[in-house]
């Protein structure tokens, strides 16, 4: 089989700076990506990850921001400067320890949602947009709390959505199965443009945001979880940074509308 070539245009990554970010940054463009826009909060931390791309031949262009400002998808598709977007990783998120409960909610699913409604008229035919999930959307949850966060996001926002996740444990994962919710939601939209849109759902990864979570969290909770793995072992940031690149490729070209799971069967071995 031929290869065949990434859709036209941009790979935007956001959350560029943070250990899958940059590991997606770079298999981008060594998958043939050549033009980069890479977001993030901190301007000089997105020049580290830049930089080497730029001497490698990639034209990058960078863009700091929240993504959670009400500005931020207009300034993201502004910086574009009118150019379609070929691929597009979400990688910006909170995890639990990171932040109250309605920050996390916020960041992780609101500012979700909006992105997505401001990008869709930005994909090139043949282009494919990934949002980044977890693997603890698949944990049990209260199913009044679920309920709510599997609907449209409510005109109110983070308000109407808070009371259902007091806690940041509950707020993450109810946070990251409305990202799922809105992929089923939004599919059929970006597909009649040529797009596809998807979530992937990462386990345990050695990022330092994990390393941050871990740190933070009672001992012996993560351990046993990678024991009953299939895989037991945390992730590495380039081996989901490979099933990003795969999504956004020709050869993933009929799968859209769903929530793909890399987690080393981690939610196999939890037995959820």
């Amino acid at each position: 089989m031929s290869k065949q070539a990434p859709a036209d245009g941009v790979a935007v990554v956001t959350g560029a700076a943070g250990s899958m970010g940059k590991a997606t940054a770079k298999a981008l463009f060594e998958a043939g990506w050549t033009e980069l826009l890479l977001c993030d909060l901190d301007a000089a931390a997105l020049k580290t990850v830049a930089e080497p791309l730029r001497a490698l031949g990639a034209n990058t262009t960078i863009y700091a921001g929240d993504v959670s400002a009400p500005g931020y998808p207009a300034g993201l598709v502004a910086a574009l400067e009118g150019r379609p977007i070929g691929a597009l990783a979400h990688m910006a998120g909170l995890s639990p320890k990171m932040a109250e409960p309605a920050r996390v909610i916020e960041v992780n699913f609101c500012a979700t949602a909006r992105l997505v409604e401001a990008i869709r008229d930005r994909m090139a035919a043949g282009s494919a947009a990934i949002l980044i999930a977890s693997n603890s959307a698949y944990f049990p949850k209260k199913p009044e709390a679920a309920e709510v966060f599997t609907r449209p996001l409510p005109p109110e926002g983070v308000a109407a959505l808070a009371p259902f996740a007091p806690t940041p444990e509950e707020a993450y994962p109810l946070s990251k199965l409305g990202v799922m919710a809105l992929v089923k939601r939004e599919a059929k939209s970006f597909g009649l443009r040529g797009a596809r849109l998807v979530s992937l759902s990462p386990g345990a990864t050695d990022t330092n945001m994990f390393r941050f979570e871990t740190d933070k969290s009672t001992a012996g909770v993560v351990g046993p979880v990678l024991e009953k793995a299939a895989v037991p072992r945390a992730g590495r940031p380039e081996e989901i940074a490979s099933v990003v690149v795969f999504l956004c490729s020709p050869a993933a070209s009929f799968i859209a509308g769903t929530d793909i799971l890399v987690d080393g069967g981690q939610v196999a071995g939890l037995g959820f």
